[in-house]
């Protein structure tokens, strides 16, 4: 998926601590730091875009965004 940050592949959905996730990462990005580094999203069946997702794990930010 191509977003601001970057492009960005879903790898999957998964479970992990009892929380629904998409596990997403970073094919390429603003940041170099950022590519191939994992990131989880809350799992929301109605996102279409990156912007619909919101950090995992009671996360308040993505690390893109710190």
């Amino acid at each position: 998926m191509s977003a601001d940050p970057g492009k960005v592949e879903v790898q999957g959905i998964c479970e992990i601590d009892g929380e629904k996730v998409f596990v997403l990462r970073f094919l390429q990005g603003r940041d170099p730091e950022w590519l191939q580094k994992p990131c989880f999203a809350k799992y929301k069946s109605s996102a279409t875009w990156l912007d619909d997702l919101r950090p995992a794990f009671g996360e308040q930010h993505f690390f893109l965004e710190k």
